[in-house]
Order: C-alpha cells, then structure tokens, then sequence
C-alpha cells in the first residue's frame, strides 16, 4: 500500500495525509530489527532515541539507516531532566538544569536547541522534534507546561526553519484522567502555539502495559482529534496495539516498538531494571492478546495451536510460521524474542493497514468490529484453557469502546465531514 506520492516523500511536510502510518520507536536493540524491517516494509521510518545510542552510534547509525532508506526523527528525550542514564548524559544538549531555566524567563535554552538541531542534521532528520518535560500534575502543571512549551517553541523558530517542526507534548497520567473543565483550556491554548504539528507522549497509568482507564484513553482520543481536525500534524509516540482508534482520526503516524518501555510510556528515564529477559510473549491479532510461548506449548499439546493460525497470511510472518508448520511444541521451533518483536510490529502495521479505510464510518466499523472478534476470540480461548494472563485485552475492551463511543459524540461529525473533505 502506496501511503505518499513520490513528490512528497516527508510524511510531515505538505497536504494531510489519508491514512495513518505506523513509525518504529527506536529502543534498546532494535537497531538490526529495524534494518530487517526495511527490507519487509515499502516505507519505514524511525524516532531515533538517544537513550538508547551513544553519540558515535547516532552518527554511524544514521548512515545505516539512510543508506536502507529509512526516514529518520530525532527525539531528544528530555522528559527527566535529572536523569543520569549514561548514554543521555553524553549528548552535547543534555542539561540537568534544563526543567529550571525553562521556568526562568531570562535564562536561554538557546544552546540546546542548535545541540539538538545539531544531532537532527546528523541524523538527516525529516522533521524536527523539539524536547519536552515531563512533570508531575499538580494546580500550577498547566501554566508551567505551556510556559515551558511556548518558550522550547520560540526557541525553535530561530534554528529550525527548514524542516517541520514539531512540538513535543508530554502529558503526565493524572492530567488525563481529569474532566473536560481541565483539559479544555489547556487544548484551547495548545491550538494557538505556531507549530506544524505535535509529538503527542501520554504517559501510562501506574505503569500499566494497557490502560484500564476510559477517562485516559478518552483524553488521549479527544485531545488527537481536536489537534488534527485543526489541521496539525500528529505523530503518537510510545504507542501499542490499544491506540489503533487513532486511525479514526487519521492521525498521521502511531510510533511501536519491541520492549514495552518503547510500546507505553511510563519509567520517565530513569535507570530501571527494564531490559532483564523475561518470558517471551507472542501476539495473535485476531484477539488482540500476547501470549507467553508456554501457553502456546499448551495449545498445542491439548489440539487448540492451529486455531491460533491467522486466515489472513499478512499475519503470517516468516517467525510465526516457524510456529505453525512445525510437527513439535513452539518453544522448540526456534522462535525466539527477535520473532516475536517483528511479529508484533508486523501485525501492527497491518492491523493499521485494514482501518485505513476509505471513509470514516468505514472505519469505525471495522475497528468496532475488530473489538468483536478480540472478545469472540478470547473467550473462546479461554474456554479452551488458553489464556493470555497479563497481556489479555479482555479487560480493557470495554475500556475502549466506551473512548470510541466519547470519540463519536464529541467529534463524529467533525471527523467525517473532515474524511470526506479529502
């Protein structure tokens, strides 16, 4: 599927784009997946992050990438100033001081924002990412967020005129489960700032892999939508299989990744024990659920694995097949971590693929009918004994469909008045 003409290759720059897109979110050790991916995928682009590569890596990284003909974005991943993470501390713009000179209005941030277009120009980036804090909600966090924003922007103009710019908004969980009252003023002013568009960061409730939420995920929708049908660009960040509503925004791009530090945002970083190998977990679409591979050796020894087999063979990537066409139990097949992370990003940009529908009421149709076939699927896993314990999208099907149902009252006929304006 053809997502840009060949006179606009930047994603970001020109008219809206029809559809959405999935970018990769750069994490620990995706370095050769992405470069595998490349080669899979008509078009792939990547939010470069520094916390996961040293300044020389970014160089010869970059290089890499550019030469496979991937489109890259550089985050600068200021949301924990004080972070002592030894990779982020070595770029030439990290400032530990940054959160406080940013709330005084005499001191410039000049410095950090040629640093940092400095790593864009290294990077050959196609659009400008500018930094962004994350802090704690509290009565005065809107006024600092759009004091800070505001300043980090006008900073921006002075360096960065010839690439889209793009304002990083990082939202703290407890703004978005506020009501409408708090969030309203705080998107009003949003609306006014002078940029191309944002890179929207929400930060995950209690660290939680899936929000259980609706106020979270309604917020997240509301705020997308009411920024694209402004006519900005938005690129999610830190996304996973539960934002795939954003589709029904048309919003511009989704960014996934392998671990779940880079599919939802939550560890603000800092130095956690993240990256320790834990079990290796398999996603099947159809029910919207990851699956530990014991399960998977379960279903296959009580006859249920080859219900698990997608009819649809764009799910079928060459690790999972690996899976299906063997005679012996899944742990024994050689599909390994590396398997399931392309897997997921595989399924995920062909689950975005399928609501890139022509219309919106087509698309809503098909997500909702995608939630239908999650819970059919599900129940009738379980009913076998095969669950998906803490990866399940049992629990927060409804979750969703209640923030679709919000999505539809507040902006239904925006959206579809602005689908068929395209």
């Amino acid at each position: 599927m053809v997502l840009y003409s060949s006179e606009n290759t930047n994603p970001l720059k020109g008219g809206s784009l029809n559809l959405m897109e999935l970018f990769l979110q750069f994490g620990h050790g995706m370095k050769a997946l992405t470069l595998d991916l490349s080669k899979k995928w008509d078009k792939t682009s990547v939010i470069l992050s520094p916390r996961d590569m040293a300044p020389t890596q970014l160089k010869t990284w970059s290089i890499e990438f550019q030469k496979a003909g991937v489109q890259c974005y550089f985050d600068p991943q200021c949301y924990c100033p004080k972070s002592e993470l030894k990779r982020l501390s070595q770029y030439s713009y990290w400032d530990s001081n940054l959160n406080t000179k940013l709330q005084q209005n005499n001191t410039p941030i000049d410095q950090q924002i040629q640093e940092i277009k400095n790593c864009n120009d290294i990077a050959k980036s196609v659009a400008y990412i500018l930094p962004s804090i994350l802090n704690n909600y509290d009565s005065s966090w809107a006024n600092r967020f759009l004091r800070q924003t505001k300043r980090i922007i006008d900073s921006g103009h002075k360096y960065m005129n010839d690439k889209p710019l793009l304002a990083t908004l990082t939202f703290p969980k407890d703004f978005l489960v506020q009501n409408e009252n708090t969030i309203e003023p705080v998107l009003q002013a949003i609306l006014d700032l002078d940029v191309d568009g944002f890179y929207i960061i929400a930060e995950a409730l209690d660290r939680k892999y899936l929000a259980d939420n609706p106020m979270w995920l309604s917020n997240v929708l509301h705020i997308c939508a009411t920024l694209k049908i402004s006519g900005k660009k938005i690129v999610f960040g830190y996304g996973n299989h539960q934002l795939l509503p954003l589709a029904l925004l048309r919003t511009d791009a989704m960014a996934s990744g392998s671990w779940l530090n880079v599919r939802s945002f939550t560890n603000r970083f800092i130095d956690t024990d993240e990256q320790k190998r834990k079990s290796t977990w398999v996603y099947y679409p159809e029910a919207l659920s990851e699956y530990k591979l014991s399960f998977m050796d379960w279903a296959f020894n009580h006859g249920h694995l080859a219900s698990m087999k997608s009819k649809d063979k764009d799910f079928l990537d060459e690790g999972i097949s690996k899976i299906f066409q063997s005679s012996a139990p899944p742990s024994a097949t050689g599909f390994n971590e590396t398997d399931a992370f392309k897997h997921y990003l595989c399924c995920l940009k062909h689950q975005v693929s399928l609501l890139n529908r022509p219309s919106y009421q087509e698309t809503l149709d098909s997500y909702e009918m995608l939630l239908v076939t999650a819970e059919r699927e599900i129940e009738r896993l379980e009913k076998c004994g095969v669950y998906a314990q803490t990866r399940s999208f049992r629990d927060v099907i409804d979750v969703n469909r209640a923030a679709v149902t919000q999505l539809k009252r507040s902006h239904g006929f925006s959206l579809k008045m602005s689908w068929d304006s395209l």
